[in-house]
């Protein structure tokens, strides 16, 4: 699986989540209770993994558009030049 797709699935899980647990909190007086340790690592482990695909998936991003642009080439032309 790409960081791309491992990114769409994590982040919409964790708006989902956050929803969730907003409306538990609003319907149940005592919310989280002993959970409050669950709930935490929970969304830890979302935030982290959403955090850390999105920084990989922008990096393949910005891999992509140098190869697309030509960047690449274009540097190693003008290092070639200034060392002449």
């Amino acid at each position: 699986m790409s960081d791309e797709t491992i990114f769409y699935i994590v982040g919409p899980v964790l708006a989902a989540s956050a929803i969730v647990v907003s409306l538990i909190g609003l319907r149940v007086q005592r919310f989280p209770g002993r959970a409050a340790a669950l709930v935490f690592l929970w969304f830890a482990v979302l935030i982290g993994g959403t955090a850390t695909y999105a920084v990989l998936h922008s990096q393949d991003e910005e891999v992509e558009r140098e190869q697309e642009s030509g960047l690449p080439q274009a540097t190693k032309e003008s290092e070639a030049a200034e060392n002449q």
